[in-house]
């Protein structure tokens, strides 16, 4: 039984040193946050633009949805528990790896379907090029290239979309 939990242990531990996106993994990642987040030993960290960024959504009637291989109790977790207090109000909806691959571009149709709107009246945000690859090949009418420092170098193919250094520039600010 001991040998069992600790080789049960490595493994997960492994899964995770790989960034596997493994919906069973995320799942428990998921419900072992929630008590850290709840003791307050946890906080959700929070890039500066983000609530500057919902605060205009909300005052322009644009609605965000969050699309992360987090599953979505964590998503919740994360965004309820962040270092500028509890944001969850800010979403509409929340997807996780159930709803499919993010590097799939079926996932995407799913989400527009979900949300009720057409794939090209989508606004997506990302860090990762075959996601927005991925979009674009949905329908996804504005997939756009996140860059922020310790992302993984650009390469053609992430420079093919319009990039933002900031998320205040999806308002028009800089």
């Amino acid at each position: 039984d001991k040998q069992v939990k600790y080789l049960i242990k490595g493994i997960v531990k492994a899964l995770m040193k790989h960034d596997v996106k493994a919906t069973g993994l995320k799942s428990l990642q998921g419900k072992m946050w929630k008590s850290g987040y709840e003791s307050g030993e946890l906080k959700g960290h929070i890039y500066s633009d983000f609530v500057p960024l919902l605060n205009w959504c909300k005052a322009n009637g644009v609605s965000v949805s969050i699309y992360s291989s987090g599953s979505i109790d964590a998503q919740k977790l994360l965004f309820k528990y962040t270092t500028e207090g509890d944001l969850t109000s800010f979403f509409l909806s929340h997807f996780d790896t159930t709803t499919g691959s993010k590097k799939e571009h079926t996932s995407y149709e799913k989400i527009a379907k979900h949300l009720g709107v057409k794939p090209s009246e989508i606004v997506f945000v990302s860090d990762a090029e075959a996601e927005l690859v991925a979009a674009r090949k949905a329908g996804i009418g504005f997939p756009v290239m996140s860059v922020r420092p310790g992302n993984a170098p650009l390469t053609d193919v992430g420079r093919e979309f319009p990039i933002v250094y900031s998320l205040l520039q999806l308002c028009g600010s800089d």
